[in-house]
This record gives C-alpha cells, structure tokens and sequence, in this order.
C-alpha cells in the first residue's frame, strides 16, 4: 500500500508533479491556479489563512455504531442531514470565498444518497472540486456496487478541474463486511485510472491495541480477487479520537503522556498551502453550520470563528486571519510558534495525549497570557472585512 506522507508539494519548495499522492492534482500550476480564484472572489491571496478545502459534515447520521467514533456519528433515527437549501445556500457561501475544493464526510455520507450526489452536482456547477469522499462502504454489495460508482460518475465526480477525486473507505470497529470493502476497492481498481479515481483506507485503530483490520481485508481481497492493489490503495492510520458529541463513548485510553512542548515541536504546518500527501489549509463544516479553522473532527471548540448558516462566509473567514492566535501559528509553522507566548514552565510540565489536545491547552494560555479571545466569541473587529476582500460589494447579500 501506498503510505501517507508520500508525495508531498508544498507552496514554495520546488515543483508540483500532477497525478502524485493521495490527493494528487491535475495540474503543476495548482497554487497559481488557486490563489487566481481567491484573487477573483476579491479576496488577498496572502491573507494569512485561506481553505484549500473544507471538510463537509453532510450528515450526522450513520448506519454503523463504533463505540469510539472519531467523527461523533449518530444512529440514524437521531442524526440529521443537510436540507436541500441549506447545501444550494453552503455551496453559493463556499464561492463567493474561492473555495478550490471540498470533501464530503459524515457519519455515513451515502445514508444521505441524494444529498451526496446534490452535493456534488452543484459543487460541479459552481466550479469547485470534490477531492474526497469518505465512507464505511457499507453499500458495496452485488447489486448495489456498481450501480452506486454510475451515480457518482454521472453526478460529476471524475470531472474535477484541479484535484484527482479520493474514494477514502474507513475500517476499524465498523461492522461493514470486509468482502463489501474489497469489492468497492477492486470495482474502483478496475474501472478507473489513477488519473480519474484515486482510493485509500483509513484504518482507524484501537488506541489501547493499536489493532488494525488491514491484514484481514488483504487476504479477504486475495481470496476473491487475486494480488491486492497495493500500488494503487492509499494508506492511512489512525487512531479513535474522543468526541464531544458522544454523550455514552467509551473513554479513549492511550498509554503514555507526553509534553505539551514536544507535540509544539512536532507539528506539521498545517497553514501553508500543501497538495499531494494532504490538501492544506483545511477547514471542517459540521452539520450544523458551525466552521472551524481546522479540519481535526476533535477539533478544539475556539477554532470555531462563525457559522456559515447564519453568517456571510468572507466574514468568518475575516474573523480567522484576523485571530491572533492563528497568526502566531501561521507565522511560527506550526504550533511551535507559540513557544514565544507560552512559558516553558507550562508547556514542558504539562502533558497531553495529542496534537488537538496540545492545541487545546495551548490556545487557553494564549488567551490567558495575551488578554485576546480566539473564536468567533472574540469582540467584532471592523477592519478585517475590508482588509481580507478587495471589493465593496459580496456574492452573498446582506
């Protein structure tokens, strides 16, 4: 399998090389490409924080019932979907910012079938990509595998302009049969080029274990359909995350602690443009409205600068880069950036299980040291908007 991390282009350090990594792109030009459509929606294309792509909670609902979801999925008869308006009224908010991509998430994005093929017909129609599509690929069965890939074609998914589309299966405590996952992996296989379809697994683990289902869904594939595909499977491992939304989850146990400095040292810059290995900046969109400057489904609740159901999206974008805290982050290359506010005396003392743990505690002292609220319960400010968009007027009314 294809390990992640590969293939990484980051803005700046050397070229782009198209149809390379999990989220390969089309085209050497994507950064040129991108900042020309951020540019067009009267956007500063050196703004400090601009999504490359916002991860796009469609629905909360789920047929499956993992004990430790990452992504706070809900049973079906409790979860809800985006309306029809609500995903025509999103899609207008995400061009009139320039948005070059999406990916659709969940729960289980293909409980809501119609809306995920309306997800992707009008992002085709409003010019912005659909890079990836997560999924337990419960629905591959005889009857409905093939039939489901034709909907997805049909609805545009092959058409991108910048980004070769993802099909990211999810495995881990899901109950979806491992010969379902191997039929949708081989149907996508061999129908499709990995210049049309790209395809990963996300094998999301136990944390105490450490267990992944990998080998078992191999030798499921082999017996069925010969040599797995290993140089066309992308891979991605993780482990469960705690969730906020999950009032019953199991605790998420994970041996050891480590430092909050060390996880400082040790994070990825998540704010400069990047393709390839990851699509960054990333954005998340949960169900509800509520967006965050971080894609992370744990994702710490003062990166939340707005709601894009209520609010006009240059706005919130507005209120992210002109955040203090993301500053800092954005111009340290990460969240050792924050070394300059946070005393040592907390950071090597004080110890976490995570990134978006690190973060957490992390954003709480700066606010505390700097006397500034990160989040969109932070004062108004009144230059921003003017500041982040070089026209007067908006794509959306007032």
């Amino acid at each position: 399998m294809i390990k992640e991390g590969l293939h990484l282009f980051q803005e700046g350090q050397g070229p782009v090389v198209p149809f390379q990594g999990k989220y390969a792109v089309k085209t050497a030009e994507i950064f040129t490409r991108v900042r020309q459509r951020w540019s067009a929606a009267g956007l500063d294309p050196a703004a400090p924080y601009l999504p490359m792509r916002v991860e796009m909670e469609l629905t909360t609902k789920c047929d499956d019932d993992c004990p430790t979801c990452g992504m706070g999925a809900l049973p079906l008869a409790q979860g809800r979907t985006l309306s029809d308006g609500q995903i025509r009224f999103l899609l207008h908010q995400f061009a009139s910012i320039g948005l070059p991509s999406l990916a659709i998430t969940g729960g289980e994005p293909f409980v809501a079938f119609r809306a995920l093929l309306q997800v992707i017909s009008g992002a085709r129609r409003q010019g912005i990509d659909v890079s990836k599509v997560t999924t337990n690929a419960s629905w591959g069965t005889p009857l409905r595998c093939g039939a489901v890939f034709d909907r997805l074609e049909s609805a545009g998914l092959l058409d991108n302009e910048l980004f070769v589309p993802l099909l990211m299966v999810s495995i881990g405590e899901q109950s979806t049969p491992l010969n379902r996952i191997a039929r949708v992996l081989h149907h996508a296989v061999a129908h499709y080029t990995d210049h049309e379809l790209n395809v990963a697994v996300s094998s999301l683990a136990d944390p105490k274990t450490r267990d992944h289902k990998m080998d078992q869904l191999i030798t499921v594939y082999e017996e069925t359909y010969g040599d797995f595909p290993h140089e066309r499977v992308h891979s991605t491992m993780r482990v469960y995350l705690a969730n906020e939304r999950l009032d019953d989850q199991q605790p998420v146990e994970r041996p050891g602690h480590t430092p909050v400095a060390r996880w400082m040292d040790h994070c990825f810059d998540c704010f400069a443009p990047t393709v390839g290995a990851y699509v960054l900046p990333t954005s998340l969109l949960k169900q509800n409205g509520d967006w965050y400057s971080c894609a992370a489904f744990n994702v710490p609740e003062k990166l939340s600068f707005g709601n894009l159901l209520r609010e006009r999206a240059v706005d919130v974008l507005a209120r992210a880069n002109f955040s203090d805290y993301v500053a800092r982050v954005r111009a340290g290359g990460g969240l050792s950036g924050l070394h300059a506010v946070v005393p040592r005396s907390f950071t090597e003392r004080t110890t976490c299980t995570s990134f978006c743990d690190s973060c957490r505690l992390l954003i709480d002292q700066h606010d505390a040291v700097t006397g500034t609220t990160t989040g969109h319960r932070a004062p108004p400010v009144l230059l921003p908007i003017d500041t982040l968009r070089r026209r007067s007027d908006s794509v959306l009314p007032r």
